[in-house]
């Protein structure tokens, strides 16, 4: 079988994510080295709420150049339904298809299979079942690659630009009560924080703005 670049086959799986013919993905990051296991090669975050909800669908992806010791890598790729709600395992096959073993063990495990050609396109042989992973091991997973979920409509957005404080760009406030009530204030500061997408933070400052009408 033809060797290719690896950087090369993340490449391609990423663009297939983000693509509308993939999974629409707006956000694919590659992970920081200081991720813990299970360890995704790729992230991505599609959403998939409307008119009337804000819901997420945090995705992951491992990348292997060729199908080798499949059974130990599918079940790495399984592990990380703790973590996010669709996974996949892509693999290099060249011309050749995953065959019917390698399918029966991916649906048994609950992952999706993404088969790269020597052309390096994507191909979505089985499709990623959702999952059911731990919250906080999601919520984790999300801020490490720089996201978190609106409290008030539960979409994901960037949380570095709402350090600010701006309403523009989101708000961050921090629960100094509650922490205070369960005993998490430590040299009387606070780390439980809480986060308004800037749609929320605007909404709300609008409302705060409007006149009180008398009863």
């Amino acid at each position: 079988m033809t060797k290719v670049d690896e950087a090369e086959l993340r490449a391609s799986v990423r663009s297939w994510l983000s693509m509308p013919s993939g999974l629409n993905c707006r956000v694919v990051s590659l992970l920081p080295k200081a991720v813990r296991d299970p360890r995704p090669d790729l992230v991505g975050i599609t959403h998939v709420g409307g008119e009337l909800n804000g819901d997420f669908e945090l995705v992951t992806a491992l990348v292997r150049p060729s199908t080798t010791r499949f059974v130990s890598v599918a079940g790495e790729t399984s592990a990380q339904r703790l973590q996010a709600d669709r996974v996949y395992l892509a693999c290099f096959t060249a011309e050749e298809r995953f065959t019917e073993n390698q399918i029966e063990v991916a649906l048994q495990l609950g992952i999706g299979l993404l088969r790269i050609d020597n052309n390096l396109k994507c191909h979505r042989d089985v499709p990623a079942p959702i999952a059911n992973p731990i919250s906080r091991t999601r919520r984790e997973l999300l801020g490490q690659i720089g996201f978190v979920e609106c409290q008030l409509c539960g979409v994901a957005f960037s949380w570095q630009a709402c350090e600010q404080s701006d309403t523009e760009s989101g708000y961050v406030f921090w629960n100094e009560i509650w922490a205070d009530h369960h005993g998490r204030l430590r040299n009387e500061t606070v780390s439980d924080r809480r986060y308004l997408c800037p749609d929320c933070a605007r909404n709300l400052n609008m409302l705060s703005s409007l006149p009180v009408e008398d009863s």
